[in-house]
């Protein structure tokens, strides 16, 4: 399966530029350095809006393997969870509901344990886009449709993790088995989350004939 592992990094300072030394008799008089300890304060205010803002627009996708396809063993779900707040261990990816909150969550393409959304987890599904059955597979269309519908989803607050939304979508060998599905997951980089991150997953269905296509939270 080719899985795009990158995350978003800290990115360092770029190379400076050579300038060549001045002749020693043309050296101008040392000005006050306020302009630079100016130029270090802006640079920080900026990296720091863009630590808070890029977890929440940022998008790692994933296409999934060549085997998605394929039906897997239906897991069941408990309607009535203990105290746990386990509700079904390695659901495999496909059988995710919008709304699912994850634990044991290490990837997009990997099993995990879905519990109620009150208990500590890693990820929810925010939202999910289901292709028409009968269209062909969208090439290079596939990549910023999926972005497009799962930015369009809006968070709520997510207390002290960073957030960044994974997408996993077909690609033409999982297309040609059927597979139509675009996940949206909210993933914690850092620290958990608890409680829902949204009020209604975002959810588009135009899979099978006469479908209205929007539902939920999202009409992208």
């Amino acid at each position: 399966m080719d899985t795009n592992e990158d995350r978003p990094r800290e990115q360092g300072s770029g190379p400076v530029p050579y300038l060549p030394p001045r002749p020693s008799g043309d050296v101008p008089p040392r000005r006050p350095r306020r302009g630079w300890w100016v130029a270090i304060g802006v640079v920080v205010v900026l990296a720091l809006a863009v630590f808070v803002v890029w977890p929440l627009v940022s998008a790692q996708l994933a296409p999934r393997a060549g085997d998605a396809g394929t039906p897997q063993p239906s897991v069941s779900r408990n309607a009535d969870p203990g105290l746990d707040g386990i509700i079904a261990r390695d659901v495999p990816p496909g059988q995710f509901q919008p709304g699912d909150c994850l634990t044991d969550f290490t990837a997009v393409q990997e099993p995990a344990t879905v519990v109620e959304c009150s208990r500590e987890h890693e990820a929810e599904l925010v939202g999910r886009k289901l292709w028409p059955s009968a269209d062909q597979f969208p090439g290079d269309q596939m990549r910023p449709k999926a972005e497009e519908f799962c930015g369009s989803i809006q968070l709520g607050q997510t207390g002290d993790a960073q957030v960044v939304i994974e997408i996993s979508h077909p690609t033409e060998g999982t297309w040609a088995t059927g597979d139509r599905r675009v996940d949206c997951l909210a993933v914690a980089h850092d620290g958990m989350l608890t409680g829902s991150l949204v009020d209604e997953p975002a959810f588009q269905d135009w899979s099978t004939p006469g479908a209205s296509g929007a539902s939920g939270s999202s009409g992208s």
